[in-house]
């Protein structure tokens, strides 16, 4: 066996393993949420086995054929399908967390930094800054795994994830019980 195609040359097992790693975050991933105008293939092309992909719109196709080993395989169908796993669990409940008014980080003032909840389980937050010309947007899902233990555990684990350069130092949130309460502690 090729140490390219360590998991053989079955596609779905490299898509098995792209689900595997995506559930540490997303937890209600399956392939079915997968968007679908990505495919997936391994073919044999000048007597070499090549990862590729297929990408389909309403009225052609791109195939491409990818330089990369398993792991790069793996982690362009993650990418590939990241948005749209995120997109299908809509948001069930908001906490907007006070204190946002004024907050200026690196010459951007933050416009909206909140915890949401989700219909298909889950948690994340959403942050936005911007000046008077231009502005950005992130949302961050949290993986399921940072709840386990308590609260300042969680807030241990969350700020690496979400770092004090997007809007609240692990010390502002720990000092806000109505998140707490939120995020079921």
């Amino acid at each position: 066996m090729s140490k390219k195609f360590i998991y053989g040359f079955d596609v779905n097992k490299y898509i098995d393993k792209a689900i595997e790693k995506m559930s540490f975050t997303y937890p209600w991933v399956s392939k079915k949420l997968f968007d679908k105008r990505y495919e997936y293939l391994i073919e044999k092309i000048n007597n070499k086995y090549q990862f590729e992909y297929i990408y389909h719109w309403d009225d052609s196709s791109e195939k491409k054929i990818l330089d990369v080993d398993s792991d790069g395989f793996i982690q362009r169908i993650i990418w590939d399908q990241e948005y749209a796993v995120e997109k299908v669990n809509e948001v069930k409940d908001v906490f907007v967390v006070p204190g946002q008014s004024g907050k200026v980080l690196h010459d951007w003032h933050l416009e909206n930094y909140e915890f949401r909840s989700h219909k298909l389980g889950g948690y994340s937050v959403f942050c936005q800054a911007g000046d008077r010309v231009t502005g950005g947007s992130r949302t961050f899902f949290i993986p399921p795994s940072y709840f386990e233990g308590d609260y300042d555990s969680f807030l241990d684990k969350y700020i690496k994830l979400v770092p004090p350069s997007f809007g609240f130092t692990r010390e502002e949130l720990a000092n806000i019980p109505e998140l707490k309460k939120f995020l079921g502690y």
